[in-house]
């Protein structure tokens, strides 16, 4: 079933030794009633399948994760 995520994108410099131009995306994510989860993809890599299928994955992560309450 298909849902509807609403996403931000942010690119943010990430220089490395090997590559002091490097950029990556962040991907800001809110589904339905989850708070809101961030992705990074590096800029090189960035697709829009790429950035759906990361979230999809991290999604199904977050809705399969158990929660406990603690008592303290």
């Amino acid at each position: 079933m298909a849902q509807q995520v609403r996403i931000k994108r942010t690119t943010l410099p990430t220089p490395t030794i090997d590559d002091p131009e490097r950029k990556t995306i962040q991907v800001e994510y809110a589904a339905g009633e989850l708070p809101p989860h961030f992705i990074f993809i590096p800029e090189k890599e960035w697709t829009k399948e790429l950035e759906a299928d990361r979230i999809k994955a991290d999604l199904k992560k977050r809705l399969t994760t158990t929660e406990e309450t603690l008592t303290i």
